[in-house]
Parts: C-alpha cells; sequence; structure tokens
C-alpha cells in the first residue's frame, strides 16, 4: 500500500477537489488525514494506487507517494510510545503513522519514513 501526500492550497473546497478527482477514478479512500496552517497537505490512503495517481496527475496536484509498511503492537498503554522510541533511537525518522486497525489486544499500525 502507498501513501499520498498531496500538497494544496489552503482555502474552501480545496480537499473536496482532490477527494472528487479520486473518486472519478472509482478509487476507495480507505484512510485519510488533512491538516492545514501555514500550509495545507492531506495524507491519503486508498484502494488503487495507479488510479489514484492518474487521478491526481491529470488535474495537476503537486504530490509525493511513500511505501506505507505495517506492524503489529500489542493494544496497550506504551506500546505506541515504545515503537516511536525505538524508531527514534534507530535514527529512522517517521513521516507518518497511521492505526490501521484494533483486534482484542493488538493493533495494526502504518506508517511512513523518510
Amino acid at each position: 500500500m502507498n501513501e499520498f501526500r498531496i500538497n494544496m492550497s489552503d482555502e474552501p473546497g480545496s480537499l473536496a477537489e482532490h477527494c472528487e478527482a479520486i473518486a472519478s477514478e472509482d478509487v476507495n479512500i480507505l484512510a485519510i488525514v488533512a491538516i492545514a496552517g501555514e500550509s495545507a497537505s492531506a495524507a491519503i490512503l486508498t484502494d488503487n494506487v495507479d488510479s489514484t495517481a492518474s487521478a491526481l496527475d491529470r488535474m495537476g496536484a503537486d504530490y509525493s507517494v511513500s511505501e506505507l509498511k505495517s506492524a503489529k503492537l500489542e493494544h496497550k498503554p506504551g506500546s505506541l510510545a515504545a515503537f516511536t522510541r525505538g524508531m527514534g533511537n534507530s535514527g529512522v525518522n517517521l513521516r507518518s503513522l497511521y492505526v490501521m486497525s484494533i483486534d482484542g489486544d493488538s493493533a495494526t499500525i502504518g506508517y511512513t519514513t523518510e
């Protein structure tokens, strides 16, 4: 699975335009986070990498693609802290992190790195 990190203008409707372009390719968005401040961006996971890229290319979107890695953690306090500390101590810079699912005593996370 790949993550699409999209840079966009911070104005009403900008995120909608990107989501509509992806939807026009009959692609489902599986996870999304969008943040605005001095600039606006969104990180999106979809069910079809090629069609997502095609939709974003067609609209001239400014985006990058990163491989989404995954790990299974215990679903208990401190597990995510231990994972992120371990990555930091290993010199790995996390770019994004998602809780993908929780099933009983375990949680699956997805993450991208530099």
